[in-house]
C-alpha cells in the first residue's frame, strides 16, 4: 500500500506540474503583448522592405496596443536580419518583416539557409511589381534597344542589384537568360546604393519594386524599359508590363509580409493575424501603400506559406537554369 501510494503521489504531482507549466504558457500568450515588439527588416531604410514595414508597424502598434518598434539588420542579401529573426526568442516580441528576396531566392542560392523554412508564416502584406530601368544617358527607351546595345557592345553593360541573392538579382539573371543580352551583374549593399549607381552611371541597368525608384522616375533621373505586373500601373500609365514587352515569363510580383521564429505559440500567431487584418486595412496603411504602388494582400498563414514555396521555386529554376553560383 506505501509503495502504491508513493507511485499514485508522485503520478498526481507530475500531472498538477505539467498542467501548471501548460496553465502558465497559456497565461503569457493570453498577456502578450505586455511591452514593444520588434519588428526586424533585413534591408537598409528607404527601401521597399523599409518602407512598407514601417506602415504596418504603426498600425500593429494601434492594434496590439504596445508600439511595434523597426530594427533594421541589414546585410548581406538579407541573410543577416533572417537569421537573427529565425533564431529569436518565440514570445511574440521579435517578428520579421520579410521579403520575397529574403524568403523565396537567397535559400535558392545560399547554403546554410535552413533557419528560412523554420520562420512561421502570420500573414501577406504586400505585392508590388518590379520595374527595370536604365539610365537616361545611354538613349535607350524599350527592352529592345537595350537589348540591341548589350549585344553590341558585349559585356560593357553593368547590371546593378541590391546582393548577390536577392530576388532583383535572380530577377535580373531571368531578363538575361530571357533576351541573350551579354550584360555584368555587379552586386551592391542594398538596392538604395544600387539605384544609384544606375543614376550615376556606374550600372546601367537594375530592378527593383517600384516604391524606392518613384521620386528618380518622376524626375527622369531614370528611364523605365518595363514592369512585371499583369497590368499597367495606373501611377505610371505609360510604362509597359512585361508581356506587352515581349516577356511574358517575367510576370513576377515582389511580396512582403509577416513572420515569427519557430515555436511561437499558436496563440500569439493567430492574434497577430487578426491584428495585420485589421492593420491592413486602417486609413494609414491604405494611404501609404496606395502612394507607393504597394498592393495590400492580407492572407492566411497557411496562404502565405504557399506564396513562399512558390516563389522558391520559381528562383530554384532559374538558379539551376543558369547555373548561378556565389562565392
Amino acid at each position: 500500500m506505501p509503495i502504491l501510494f508513493s507511485i499514485r503521489r508522485r503520478a498526481a504531482l507530475s500531472l498538477l506540474a505539467a498542467a501548471c507549466l501548460l496553465g502558465g504558457t497559456v497565461a503569457r500568450a493570453d498577456a502578450w503583448p505586455s511591452r514593444p515588439v520588434t519588428l526586424i527588416v533585413s534591408f537598409e531604410p528607404g527601401g521597399s522592405t523599409d518602407i512598407s514595414a514601417r506602415a504596418v508597424a504603426q498600425a500593429l502598434s494601434v492594434e496590439l496596443k504596445q508600439p511595434v518598434v523597426v530594427e533594421n539588420r541589414a546585410g548581406a542579401g538579407g541573410r543577416i536580419g533572417t537569421k537573427a529573426a529565425a533564431l529569436a526568442r518565440p514570445d511574440g516580441y521579435t517578428l520579421l518583416w520579410g521579403s520575397g528576396s529574403s524568403l523565396t531566392a537567397a535559400p535558392a542560392i545560399y547554403p546554410h539557409q535552413e533557419h528560412v523554412a523554420t520562420l512561421v508564416p502570420v500573414s501577406l502584406g504586400a505585392t508590388q511589381a518590379f520595374v527595370f530601368v536604365t539610365n537616361p544617358g545611354l538613349g535607350v527607351r524599350t527592352v529592345q534597344e537595350f537589348v540591341a546595345l548589350a549585344k553590341r557592345e558585349p559585356g560593357k553593360l553593368n547590371f546593378a542589384s541590391a546582393g548577390a541573392g536577392s530576388s532583383n538579382h535572380l530577377l535580373g539573371e531571368i531578363f538575361l537568360a530571357a533576351t541573350g543580352a551579354p550584360v555584368v551583374h555587379v552586386p551592391y549593399k542594398g538596392a538604395v546604393m544600387a539605384k544609384d549607381a544606375v543614376i550615376r552611371g556606374e550600372a546601367q541597368l537594375m530592378d527593383e519594386v517600384t516604391s524606392p525608384l518613384i521620386g528618380a522616375l518622376r524626375a527622369g533621373q531614370l528611364v523605365p524599359l518595363f514592369m512585371t505586373g499583369e497590368r499597367r500601373d495606373p501611377a505610371f500609365p505609360d510604362i509597359p508590363t512585361a508581356a506587352e514587352a515581349g516577356l511574358p515569363e517575367m510576370t513576377i510580383q515582389g511580396f512582403f509580409g509577416l513572420l515569427a521564429p519557430a515555436g511561437t505559440p499558436p496563440e500569439i500567431v493567430a492574434r497577430l493575424n487578426a491584428a495585420m487584418r485589421a492593420a491592413l486595412t486602417s486609413e494609414p496603411v491604405t494611404k501609404t501603400f496606395g502612394n507607393l504602388g504597394f498592393t495590400t494582400v492580407y492572407s492566411t498563414p497557411g496562404q502565405m506559406a504557399a506564396r513562399i514555396a512558390e516563389g522558391r521555386a520559381t528562383y530554384d529554376r532559374i538558379v539551376k537554369a543558369r547555373q548561378i553560383r556565389v562565392d
